[in-house]
């Protein structure tokens, strides 16, 4: 799934919370007028109405009769969970509303405020299967564009503040579905404000972020469960305010928007946070069960952990985290995006693989939760199989010092057969004193036999290895004598070692 709710543009989301119940937001940075003035136009139709008109195999509706519809509002931009729109709800449905406007709609709309919406000359679209209200379709999606925001007080009225919406109390298993099982209930049901009250994150991502750096991913999926064996999504925006916050361990009661999104396999229901202030963990998990903190290990500890020879799955590593400083530069693309090494004061690197671009960069100090991640060997270095969404940076602009070593001995380390036992590999190094020589004299080239130069010392000699893609492969290799900074590595029976940048070279 792949964009919380509808929005053409998804950048930011936002939310704010409701009124009532323990775990809804109550403080407001500004508070809205509380004004008890209400225009009491005349509604001649409900918002289940209004949804109904929406033909899936049509496509988008202009809606041509002068048609007003009332409702509370749900959902606004405040927290960031929700970009241009709020959702609206009255006591038959709820739905989407799209308005041109990047931030501040709770200013003029918050949780808890009437409005009345004058439908004539709107669309009914959807965005993966999810209704909203808006501006023209965008050909040949069932999307919308926004209401401008030139024109949002046409078509949207103000009335009294603040109204309590008391969300609807459903179970997991009531609210889940399938493409071929959704009931009319359930569609009846979409966009509008439930509560579970006995709910729990799955135990493998508690204490991870609630979602991914928006540069990565503009929504993440995480998952809850409940005693009964019920199960939904919880998509959080990249964008909102509490993306970095920690998912509890505990179970209780979330309230949250109802929704969905649909692809042409698929039908998938999820619930869309507001804020965490919607969430209340604080009781037992399920059979008693007690999530404890991950325990930090060092990088040497991490190493270490791994013993015999080679294996397909590796060693499955438990409750653990490790942090350190990447040393590597995918920005200088002299390393895949999907790979990083960092070190930290073990004076121990270690590579991490991650599957996916994980947006990292050199001198970034972060933490790494190993919780269901595998130690295993490829191609002859030991490496960590992470996720993306395990990694928390703490801070930039950091520096790592490397180690001076010979070439004798580091080719003796990276040769020992005992990967546990290899101070060097993933390790920051210096080698002084050094020449570099190849065919073409440049640091790499398009052929495979371009990238691999020799780098000699007093004692011995090592491949330095450089991706076809760096900035710098078809600059000339430096004559006569350097000292040479670099990543000490291992690819299958080659010792090698990698510069981030030509700075490493001096």
């Amino acid at each position: 799934m792949k964009k919380i709710i509808l929005s053409s543009s998804l950048a930011l989301i936002a939310l704010s919370m409701l009124l009532i119940t323990s775990c809804v937001k109550k403080d407001f940075d500004a508070p809205p007028d509380s004004s008890t003035y209400d225009p009491g136009l005349a509604v001649n139709a409900t918002i289940w109405q209004i949804k109904q008109m929406y033909d899936v195999n049509a496509g988008p509706v202009m809606i041509e009769q002068d048609l007003i519809i009332s409702g509370i509002v749900v959902a606004d931009d405040r927290s960031g969970s929700f970009y241009k729109q709020i959702i609206v709800q009255d006591s038959t449905s709820g739905i989407t509303v799209l308005i041109g406007k990047s931030s501040g709609l709770y200013s003029d709309y918050p949780i808890g405020r009437k409005i009345y919406i004058k439908c004539k000359g709107l669309y009914v679209g959807a965005y993966g299967g999810f209704i909203q209200l808006g501006g023209m379709p965008i050909a040949p999606s069932t999307d919308l564009t926004d209401i401008p925001s030139s024109s949002m007080n046409k078509f949207i009225v103000k009335a009294s503040y603040p109204h309590p919406v008391v969300p609807m109390k459903v179970s997991l298993n009531q609210i889940y579905f399938t493409k071929a099982s959704q009931t009319a209930q359930q569609r009846q049901w979409l966009g509008t404000l439930i509560q579970v009250d006995s709910a729990e994150f799955v135990q493998g991502e508690v204490g991870m972020e609630y979602a991914s750096d928006p540069n990565l991913s503009s929504g993440t999926d995480r998952n809850l469960e409940d005693c009964f064996g019920g199960t939904i999504i919880l998509r959080n925006s990249g964008y909102s305010k509490f993306r970095q916050a920690k998912i509890p361990g505990g179970k209780g009661s979330i309230v949250a928007i109802y929704s969905t999104y649909e692809s042409s396999t698929k039908k998938t229901p999820q619930l869309i946070l507001r804020d965490t202030t919607d969430i209340s963990f604080t009781a037992p998990r399920c059979g008693g069960v007690v999530i404890l903190p991950p325990t930090p290990v060092s990088i040497d500890s991490l190493r270490k952990m791994y013993v015999g020879s080679t294996t397909t799955a590796g060693i499955k590593l438990g409750n653990l985290k490790i942090h350190g400083v990447v040393t590597s530069s995918v920005l200088d693309s002299n390393i895949s995006s999907t790979n990083l090494y960092i070190q930290d004061e073990s004076n121990k690197g270690i590579l991490i693989y991650f599957g996916a671009s994980h947006g990292m960069k050199l001198g970034d100090s972060i933490e790494v939760d190993l919780t269901g991640d595998s130690l295993i060997v490829y191609r002859e270095t030991l490496e960590i199989k992470a996720k993306t969404n395990q990694v928390t940076k703490i801070s930039s602009g950091k520096s790592v010092t490397p180690i001076v070593v010979t070439l004798a001995t580091l080719n003796a380390d990276l040769s020992n057969a005992t990967y546990n036992q290899r101070q060097y590999e993933g390790v920051l190094v210096k080698i002084m004193g050094a020449t570099i020589t190849g065919s073409p004299a440049t640091y790499s080239g398009p052929l495979t036999a371009d990238r691999s130069k020799t780098v000699t010392d007093a004692t011995g000699t090592i491949t330095m290895y450089t991706l076809s893609k760096t900035p710098y492969t078809t600059t000339a290799l430096p004559a006569g004598s350097v000292n040479i900074t670099a990543i000490a590595t291992k690819y299958l029976s080659t010792n090698q070692i990698q510069i981030r940048n030509l700075n490493d070279v001096q």
